[in-house]
């Protein structure tokens, strides 16, 4: 992208974007899954959207997390830095969220994490595991068999949150 395309991009974003901080979350599953993303790939994308903002969603209406409505916006890797197949999203959540009665509420953490990792990444597993499952059955694929989602159900999901963005100039750069 051109300088300038890139800076009509970010001018035209930054309307969007609330002044808070912002956490950068990376939602990754098992390698397992890769030959059902090489022979489905929108079912299994899609999949991994809905996961993300379905284990983001649990944890930020929770009132021991967040007790708030958030926001997020994922882009999708699907190759890794060695160039082999290893889709992921990469998300940018805010450091809170709005209360029904439309006010702003801060993370409870003061901002040093967004959520507890090990606890979204199981989370992460369950929906994920329910959202392929579900799509399978609506197109009537026969793809996931039991001993794939034993060993996907035995593994640990990685779930990722590096400390928060400065702020939304920072949250542009990285993009």
């Amino acid at each position: 992208m051109s300088k300038n395309k890139r800076d009509k991009w970010i001018a035209a974003r930054e309307k969007d974007i609330l002044p808070v901080k912002y956490f950068h979350v990376v939602f990754t599953r098992p390698s397992e899954l890769n030959p059902l993303c090489v022979a489905y790939p929108k079912l299994m994308y899609d999949a991994l959207f809905e996961a993300a903002w379905r284990t983001i969603e649990v944890f930020s209406s929770d009132s021991k997390h967040l007790g708030a409505q958030t926001g997020m916006f994922a882009i999708l890797h699907t190759w890794g830095q060695n160039l082999s197949l290893h889709p992921h999203l990469h998300c940018v959540v805010p450091s809170g969220g709005f209360t029904r009665e439309g006010r702003w509420k801060d993370a409870k953490n003061h901002g040093t994490f967004l959520f507890p990792v090990k606890a979204m990444s199981t989370v992460f597993r369950a929906k994920y595991m329910a959202c392929i499952r579900d799509r399978f059955e609506r197109y009537q694929i026969d793809a996931l068999q039991r001993t794939l989602r034993d060993t996907l159900f035995s593994k640990s999901w990685v779930v990722y949150a590096k400390r928060p963005f400065g702020g939304p100039e920072q949250v542009f750069e990285y993009l």
